[in-house]
């Protein structure tokens, strides 16, 4: 039997269950409840389990799926996850492939069907909490809406944060922030929802105002995501009848109706998901403010009816990737950015119409000056990839990897580098506990040691960032060389999905199922107009889709 033992915590803290502790509690679980004495750890440090977008999650998992463990161990059932549709899906993944899960906190154990059931039940009731929590949360914002105050926090373009002094209802002061028109940044704004009325168009507002010079706050180019969260925003919008009516015919919540004198604009609330997107209108709690609003309430409204006809085309249309064999796969060759599938209609001379599909960079769909990688053909690239893929012989199956020896060297070069970086990540935990027992003996009333405390706190934030930078380095040329072990390993099974793309590509209905047939052999696929040139990567090829994000912002010239 062989345990992975998995550990989490949010950020770097010397509170609460350390790294540290979990990993010793669970070898001890292991070694005396279990009588398992061959584990490997996996952590993720300054991570939320909000989601399990995490890399060596991502990488635990990868492992489980190969059958490598018998049992997972964590110390509490949240390190896994906070979210029980994601929970049940990891336990899904450990039983397919029988590895029983163990929570030490909870002494949870699903290998047997009483420890399954009060998982679940646990992590059910905690998502209730959560999501009780989040009401109360709701509740809060519903109470401050009726202030109509801003909370803090950045100001959207075209405004600036004040901070401000004022009497509460007892007379005690107290500070607040308002929101004042930014004089620079006003006329953008405004422009904004101009041009977005004239073009219809995120992108081409976008590539309009880099082509006028006018960037964002932050001086990089004003992104169509920018410019549609300008759009969508109601804190520009002057607040009147028109406005609320709209609002509240598309289920929002209203609140200090009286306030509206046609020159303050709306402020809005909970406009954000848990998970960090923008919610529908319907879940916005919305007030007036205190702030001057921008545009008139028509403007606004008009912007909006045009992004749910924007919506509309989209929805309406067949889904472009569901006719695109090589969605997710292709690679640009100038910036290494993915190339998503795009198609329209184009009517010809005699009045018939056409479909065109082809793959677009997905940088240069938002800044058309940051790549200059011409638009590829679909129909050209996806016979051009199935034909090559038919015509490969045993012979270019063994030309298209490296030879034993070759991969052997890269192994033996990525272990040594590996040994460096954890011993650099070790030497940095020792400097970050002794900086830690430095500050814990000085007295941070005396300013000198103040000024030294603030120091050593510096400096044990910037060891904490090289060591995830270096973890992640690790977790980089782990990879690469489990593709070596198995490329070696399974060979012959590479050989065999080849063969079985050539006996039935031709026979598949299914477009679904000929997708899954070319993933089967290729990796990713690279585009690069100047020369005409695609080429492919299969599966089991050392070459990973960061090798070519290096790419990005070369000249011409630097790429050749």
């Amino acid at each position: 039997m062989k345990a992975a033992i998995y550990t989490r915590k949010s950020k770097f803290t010397e509170e609460g269950e350390s790294i540290e502790n979990q990993i010793n509690m669970c070898i001890k679980y292991a070694d005396n409840i279990l009588g398992i004495t061959d584990y490997e750890v996996y952590e993720d440090e300054g991570f939320s389990g909000g989601n399990i977008d995490r890399p060596q999650f991502k990488k635990l998992m990868r492992d489980i799926k190969t059958k490598k463990f018998t049992h997972l161990i964590c110390y509490r059932l949240d390190r896994i996850s906070r979210n029980v549709a994601d929970f049940t899906t990891t336990l899904e993944i450990l039983n397919k492939y029988e590895c029983s899960f163990v929570s030490i906190k909870e002494q949870f154990d699903t290998s047997s069907a009483m420890g399954r059931a009060m998982m679940n039940i646990s992590a059910t009731f905690a998502q209730l909490e959560r999501e009780t929590i989040a009401e109360r949360i709701k509740d809060n914002l519903r109470e401050l809406s009726k202030t109509g105050r801003w909370l803090g926090g950045p100001a959207p373009m075209g405004y600036k944060s004040i901070e401000v002094e004022n009497n509460d209802s007892k007379g005690k002061s107290r500070k607040k922030h308002i929101l004042e028109i930014n004089p620079n940044e006003i006329e953008t704004i405004k422009l904004v929802f101009k041009l977005f009325i004239k073009y219809k168009s995120f992108q081409r507002v976008s590539r309009e105002l880099e082509k006028n010079g006018i960037y964002s706050r932050s001086g990089t180019v004003f992104s169509r995501e920018l410019v549609k969260q300008a759009i969508s925003n109601p804190i520009y919008v002057i607040a009147d009848k028109q406005l609320f009516e709209y609002l509240k015919s598309n289920g929002a919540e209203l609140h200090e109706e009286n306030k509206i004198n046609g020159k303050f604009g709306a402020m809005p609330y909970n406009r954000r998901k848990e998970n960090g997107s923008f919610a529908p209108i319907s879940s916005w709690i919305v007030s007036v403010g205190d702030h001057p609003g921008i545009v008139d309430s028509a403007t606004w409204i008009e912007c909006q009816h045009i992004q749910n006809d924007i919506k509309l085309i989209v929805s309406n249309r067949q889904c472009t990737s569901e006719h695109a064999l090589l969605s997710g796969l292709v690679i640009c060759g100038h910036c290494g950015a993915s190339m998503a599938p795009r198609k329209q209609t184009n009517k010809l001379s005699n009045g018939t119409k056409t479909l065109y599909r082809y793959y677009t960079c997905n940088l240069k769909n938002k800044s058309a000056t940051r790549c200059d990688n011409k638009a590829l053909n679909a129909y050209d690239a996806e016979d051009y990839v199935v034909n090559k893929i038919k015509s490969t012989t045993q012979e270019d199956i063994m030309k298209l990897y490296l030879s034993s020896k070759e991969r052997s060297d890269i192994k033996f070069t990525n272990n040594k580098t590996i040994e460096k970086l954890k011993n650099q990540i070790k030497g940095n935990e020792k400097s970050i506990s002794s900086l830690i027992r430095k500050v814990s003996t000085l007295d941070e009333t005396v300013e000198s040691q103040y000024l030294i405390q603030k120091n050593y706190e510096s400096e044990i934030l910037k060891l904490s960032v090289e060591n995830k930078q270096l973890d992640n380095k690790i977790i980089e040329l782990e990879n690469q060389n489990e593709n070596i072990s198995d490329l070696r390993k399974d060979l012959s099974d590479i050989t065999e999905l080849y063969e079985n793309f050539k006996k039935f590509y031709d026979y598949t209905e299914s477009f679904e199922d000929k997708k899954r047939l070319i993933r089967s052999v290729v990796k990713f696929v690279v585009w690069d107009s100047d020369n005409e040139k695609l080429d492919i990567i299969p599966v089991g090829s050392s070459l990973q889709r960061s090798d070519f994000g290096n790419l990005a912002f070369r000249s011409k010239e630097q790429r050749n």
